[in-house]
């Protein structure tokens, strides 16, 4: 079952993951290797920043809902197709991108584990 340093860990590698996979970005900006870490780490032990699982073990509401799910996956498809034309617009795209993945890696993991996801939650 995934705990902290599992969301932490997959957080961080899925960040790299989309860096590397946008090498020309990347190119142009290598210093977004480490952010992209960095931002996929954050993004993915944010959903239980928002909703901690030592306030409550039925913590997972909305933001850990199949419902939030849809909603990630939809800004991350806008956000995909979205093409930039300056560096600092390409970086924010990326980032956006890693932050997007990375709140997915941690819903993904929790949706493997016995009690899941709820399909929308409380808000």
């Amino acid at each position: 079952m995934a705990n902290g340093f599992v969301h932490t860990v997959t957080g961080a590698a899925i960040g790299l993951a989309t860096v590397v996979i946008e090498k020309e970005t990347l190119q142009e900006n290598p210093a977004l290797l480490f952010a992209g870490s960095a931002v996929g780490t954050v993004f993915g032990k944010l959903p239980d920043v928002i909703e901690p699982a030592f306030k409550n073990p039925n913590h997972r509401q909305f933001f850990h809902s199949i419902a939030f799910v849809g909603l990630v996956a939809y800004g991350l498809k806008k956000t995909y197709d979205w093409k930039p034309e300056d560096g600092v617009d390409k970086a924010i795209r990326l980032l956006a991108l890693c932050a997007g993945f990375g709140y997915l890696s941690h819903l993904v993991l929790d949706s493997t584990t016995p009690r899941g996801l709820p399909l929308v939650g409380k808000l």
